[in-house]
């Protein structure tokens, strides 16, 4: 633009600076004299983003002009101000935004997306393992087993963890089934298969006590087999053995479903009769295992044997109310009962 200044050609100086006006990033260009007024000036059409935003960006990236002095043989004749412009950056930043937060959301739904799936597929299977451990943890449940998930890796741990769900139960069952036969072996009889003294004096206890809320009598009936001795010294203890098992056997099946029948030591039994409402009932029990004994069994060497009992009764509260008063009166009336048999000889009958 030196020529057009020189001659003060506004009208060239404009037709000059618009190939500066042209560069993307330009604001404004002035032409001015030395004096600093202006000669020509062009400013950028401004488009949709012209703002005082982009006026704010321009003031604080461009706070002055880019200033080139005009020369005509090294005196300086005027200069040339320009003045950025922001509208390309705005235009690059808000670019940079939209994707920015196209990015974001796209990347929240493939989140959303995926948190389901995991909680779908991962979370959800591993849910139920929890709920399978502490149903195996708390109830016992060793029976329960973890579903199919359709994810390889937790199909694998599932399939591990089923198979020691399924030791631990078959080790569950056993330690029970050992627990069970220990209490059972420590409350009964090895030879019998009767309930042996501990037993008997938990269930005479209790008996005691159920009468005590019911107001209902109850009778304890003691037995001893009779000439037993005479039986292992003439047989052995094979055959003593023998005896004592079709006693028991014989003893169990003449009472009634609700009574208990125990061994309490050597040929001595006890029977807890559950309550009566008459003692009539009592010696109904006694005529069925005296009738029991009464039919001969086979001894292991090949003959055959049969045995009669003595009975002692005791009813509660009329004999007792403590159970060491009970068994104390149902021993004293079984021996005066094994008296009054021996003293009649092989006729002689149970009583009540």
């Amino acid at each position: 633009v030196e020529p057009a200044v020189v001659f003060d050609d506004r009208q060239a100086i404009a037709d000059g600076i618009l190939s500066v006006g042209a560069v993307r990033g330009v604001d404004c260009v002035e032409v001015r004299d030395p004096a600093g007024r202006v000669l020509a000036n062009w400013k950028h059409p401004h488009g949709d983003l012209h703002s005082r935003i982009e006026d704010w960006a321009n003031q604080q990236i461009w706070p002055k002009p880019a200033v080139a002095p005009i020369r005509r043989n090294e005196t300086v004749i005027g200069r040339v101000e320009v003045y950025g412009n922001s509208e390309g950056i705005l235009r690059y930043a808000l670019s940079g935004l939209i994707i920015a937060l196209s990015c974001l959301g796209l990347t929240v739904i493939a989140t959303r997306i995926l948190a389901r799936r995991l909680q779908q597929d991962v979370i959800r299977p591993l849910d139920h393992v929890a709920e399978v451990a502490h149903a195996v943890r708390s109830d016992r449940a060793f029976e329960k087993r973890v579903p199919s998930s359709g994810i390889a890796e937790i199909d694998r741990f599932g399939r591990d963890f089923n198979a020691l769900l399924a030791e631990l139960q078959g080790w569950h069952a056993g330690l029970t089934s050992e627990n069970a036969e220990l209490a059972r072996r420590a409350t009964h009889d090895a030879l019998t298969g009767l309930g042996n003294r501990v037993l008997f004096e938990q269930t005479l206890a209790d008996a005691i006590g159920d009468s005590v809320r019911t107001g209902q009598s109850f009778a304890l009936l003691y037995f001893d087999i009779d000439l037993f001795k005479q039986v292992n010294d003439r047989h052995g203890h094979e055959c003593g053995d023998a005896v004592l098992i079709a006693v028991a056997d014989r003893l169990r099946q003449s009472i009634r479903q609700a009574d208990h029948a125990f061994r309490l030591g050597g040929d001595e039994f006890g029977v807890v009769l559950a309550p009566f409402g008459d003692r009539a009932c009592v010696q109904q029990v006694l005529e069925r295992i005296d009738r029991a004994m009464a039919r001969p069994w086979r001894l292991p060497t090949g003959g055959d044997a049969s045995s009669t009992l003595s009975a002692g009764v005791a009813v509660y509260p009329d004999d007792g109310i403590s159970p060491q008063d009970l068994l104390r009166r149902a021993d004293a009336d079984m021996y005066e009962h094994k008296k009054a048999r021996l003293a009649a000889g092989p006729k002689g009958k149970n009583h009540a």
